[in-house]
Order: structure tokens, then sequence, then C-alpha cells
């Protein structure tokens, strides 16, 4: 392409769009927040799951933020941790930096909590024997 009025080459302005990353953190595998990004529903390959497992501290949320911040302009967070102090640690963080993130487990525990008077055990990786009844 050349310029109308030079008759020079013109070099356009390449928009590369970057596939969008979803982290998914946790503090056992990861498989709970990986299963909630699928279900959403949209058409495959147009977001990228990276999932860090086992996650103990806020400290390793940062270390890889700041390792793999490569200038990220669409990255969302889905976490399920269960440590009530962590999990608020880990969005104070991510507030800090502007990232977008989800929080799918401590509402559940508030809300089951709540319902039952009981407070969590909040041992990570656990799952609970519930009756499950099909309608």
């Amino acid at each position: 392409m050349t310029d109308q009025n030079t008759n020079e080459p013109v070099v356009e302005d390449l928009v590369v769009e970057e596939t969008p990353i979803v982290v998914v953190l946790s503090d056992a595998r990861g498989k709970t927040a990986a299963d909630v990004v699928e279900a959403a529903q949209f058409e495959e390959g147009l977001v990228i799951i990276r999932k860090i497992g086992n996650v103990r501290s806020a400290d390793m949320v940062r270390e890889y933020l700041d390792k793999h911040d490569d200038g990220w302009a669409r990255l969302a967070v889905f976490h399920t941790i269960v440590d009530n102090n962590l999990r608020h640690e880990i969005r104070n963080e991510l507030d800090s930096r502007g990232i977008p993130s989800i929080d799918l487990l401590g509402p559940s525990m508030r809300i089951i909590s709540t319902l039952t008077g009981a407070e969590p055990i909040s041992q990570a990786g656990r799952r609970t024997k519930v009756q499950i009844e099909e309608i």
C-alpha cells in the first residue's frame, strides 16, 4: 500500500489480539475452578486457562504475576481457596493490580455456614459427601 499524497510505502499498524487468559488459582488441584470456566458456555479457543495448584501463600501468586506480567490487557483470575485469610490476601493483591477476579468458593462457604450454623472445615482439596436428590 502506498500513501496517495507521497506515493511512499505505508506500513499499517498491525493489531495482534492475544487470546485472553483465565488464571485458575487453587489450594488443591484447580479442577473445580477450571470446570467452572469450561462450563461458562463459550466457543472453544476463546480463552486459555493457566492453572496454578497448591497455592499456599499470596507471595506465590505475586511471584507468578510478577514473572509472567507481560502487559496482559485481557486477564482474569478464578479462584477456589478455602483459607479465609489467604483468600482475602489474594483478592487484595489482584485488586491492587486491577485484575478482575472471582472467588468461586468463599460465597458458597458463607451461605452454607449461614444455613447450617456450622463453620467450614477449610481443608484444601476436601470434598464433603452430601445427599443429592434428583428432582
